[in-house]
């Protein structure tokens, strides 16, 4: 993991800990491919509560992960919440500092997120991302293709935006949570907690990291 991503791990692990209180073992024994990234057999603080954790410098949009993936995990009836840690960047101590920390419940959020899209309209999406071969770019036809699939379902959509991410080096389809600060808002009560300091539901996590800003290289077609 390169330096400046290491912000996330270490406000992950903070919560991990601190907050949802696993045990150094139960954190090692998650596996890589697991769905969440605080299982709910491993969340002390609210039992067969599972949990994702999510850090993000922009308050209205956090990157989520594989469309179907989620769009599965908000559709079922087992425990799902979202613990999203925002940040700002001090470029002039190349330090990240907390700005909030709030816990949000998606379990059977489907509707909120999606809209009135059907698995099937996104695996068609999905498959037209995937179609295109990792080591190279889509040809204008191809993208063209994806995109118009986008665009469409995009207009049925929730609180949800895709990304497609094809180019040279990679063919998949992501998505995020565009709409977070309104969904917010409009679903007061499925706000579990929220906190502007590091101090957060009994626990406590670092206010600063040390980390220097992300630069993105764009790639074509991305």
């Amino acid at each position: 993991m390169c330096e400046v991503q290491r912000h996330g791990l270490i406000w992950e692990k903070d919560l991990m800990r601190n907050v949802y209180g696993a045990t150094e073992e139960e954190i090692a024994g998650i596996p890589y491919t697991c769905e969440y990234d605080i299982p709910g057999k491993i969340n002390h603080k609210d039992p067969g509560i599972n949990i994702s954790i999510k850090v993000t410098n922009n308050s209205n949009t956090v990157c989520m992960a594989d469309c179907l993936r989620i769009y599965d995990s908000v559709g079922r009836k087992v425990p799902v919440h979202m613990t999203v840690v925002e940040y700002k960047q001090d470029d002039a101590t190349n330090n990240k500092k907390l700005v909030k920390i709030t816990e949000v419940n998606l379990t059977y959020s489907r509707s909120l997120l999606f809209g009135t899209l059907t698995r099937k309209q996104i695996e068609e999406l999905d498959k037209a991302v995937k179609a295109v071969p990792q080591k190279r770019s889509p040809t204008p036809a191809e993208h063209e293709h994806m995109y118009a699939i986008r665009n469409k379902i995009q207009e049925l959509s929730g609180a949800i935006k895709f990304n497609i991410k094809c180019n040279s080096t990679q063919s998949r389809l992501q998505c995020s949570f565009n709409k977070y600060q309104e969904f917010l808002k409009a679903n007061p009560r499925r706000v579990i907690a929220m906190s502007i300091n590091g101090n957060f539901r009994g626990g406590r996590v670092r206010e600063e990291v040390e980390s220097g800003r992300r630069v993105f290289t764009k790639k074509p077609d991305s």
